[in-house]
């Protein structure tokens, strides 16, 4: 194994921004799942997702959007929260985990339309069938090897949370899988630039931002062609 393919899961591969949405707002305020989406909520809800890296964190943005802060201070309060212990979110997490896990065994159908896939995951689908490609994810591995299996992308080797989290972040994971592995030299295709900013003092790691999926305004991600040309440079 002389190269491989790492790729974030949400905002990469597949736009999950729904399914957050509605565990976020049944974890907040008990809102049941079939309620029509509040336009105006769900809008900055998107706008703001960028800030988010673990499911606990949509706590603060939903108490952000209800309590009708501003999109010029969003942010800033939002930095003020998350770095302040509020007991409220381990309730909150605890409950959007369980959220899912009623929500798939209630009505799997209408959980599994909430995540599409974005146009990248069928060109990662189609260099799965020739390439080393790793899909790393902080969801638990059954739903995505769900969703993963219901577009027959079997050929991809998929790390959960469950197996992550021994571990401080991605890049750390992906050093040691390379080493176990003998791998040269590897690529994170990423949306979260502070898991791609990890993989700098691993000079054999490329960490490559996307333009689409949940990225701050501020950020210059590459292309879904410029990415792809990333890609095979490390082939």
């Amino acid at each position: 194994m002389y190269s491989a393919i790492f790729s974030d899961f949400d905002g990469v591969l597949f736009n999950s921004v729904k399914e957050a949405y509605i565990l976020s707002r049944y974890a907040f305020e008990n809102v049941e799942f079939h309620v029509p989406l509040n336009p105006d909520e769900f809008k900055v809800f998107c706008t703001f997702r960028y800030l988010i890296t673990h499911s606990w964190q949509f706590y603060y943005i939903f108490k952000l959007i209800k309590e009708k802060i501003s999109r010029k201070s969003f942010e800033n309060k939002y930095f003020d929260l998350v770095n302040t212990f509020d007991k409220k979110v381990t309730v909150f997490d605890e409950k959007y985990t369980y959220g899912r896990q009623l929500l798939i065994q209630q009505d799997y159908n209408f959980w599994d339309s909430l995540d599409t896939p974005y146009e990248f995951f069928y060109k990662l689908k189609d260099l799965s069938e020739t390439h080393n490609v790793i899909i790393l994810t902080n969801k638990k591995r059954l739903p995505v090897e769900n969703k993963l299996k219901k577009y027959d992308a079997d050929k991809f080797k998929l790390f959960s949370n469950e197996d992550l989290k021994n571990f401080k972040n991605k890049a750390e994971f992906i050093r040691n899988f390379m080493l176990e592995h003998k791998i040269q030299k590897s690529i994170l295709i990423e949306d979260s630039i502070d898991n791609l900013r990890d993989c700098q003092k691993y000079e054999n790691i490329k960490p490559v931002l996307v333009d689409w999926g949940y990225i701050s305004p501020a950020a210059k991600g590459k292309s879904l062609d410029d990415v792809i040309l990333e890609i095979k440079e490390i082939l």
